[in-house]
């Protein structure tokens, strides 16, 4: 009787990781292949609490309800333009930025690299 209770557990076990497992293709494909790589190192290596900078693309402006469900998930608005925000959020809430109807696309923020005065030439 216990190892029909133990084979019964581990089927149960096995349809339970492979449901958990299992990605939504839309939320999949509003983030960025770069950055789904990048959450996919952090995973492995259990850093999942490290703070990413993104930018996100809504179909709508956030209201002031958008922005108390992301400060909930630990997703900071740092700035925006229009329907473009930046924002800072530990690795672990992307999927649940993505999963979010307003979302559109996400990608990781780039570094900026401003030249110097000097270095530009004057053309006349």
């Amino acid at each position: 009787m216990n190892s029909n209770i133990y084979y019964l557990f581990v089927i149960f076990l096995i349809v339970i990781f492979t449901i958990l497992s299992c990605k939504d293709p839309e939320v999949e494909r509003k983030i960025d292949a770069h950055l789904r790589l990048q959450i996919k190192t952090l995973q492995e290596a259990s850093q999942l609490d490290k703070t990413l900078s993104i930018v996100f693309k809504s179909n709508e402006h956030l209201t002031d309800l958008h922005r108390d469900v992301l400060q909930k998930k630990g997703i900071e608005i740092i700035a925006n333009i229009g329907h473009i925000y930046t924002a800072k959020l530990p690795a672990r809430s992307l999927y649940d930025l993505a999963k979010m109807k307003f979302v559109v696309s996400i990608q990781g923020s780039r570094e900026v690299k401003i030249h110097p005065v000097d270095s530009l030439k004057k053309i006349h």
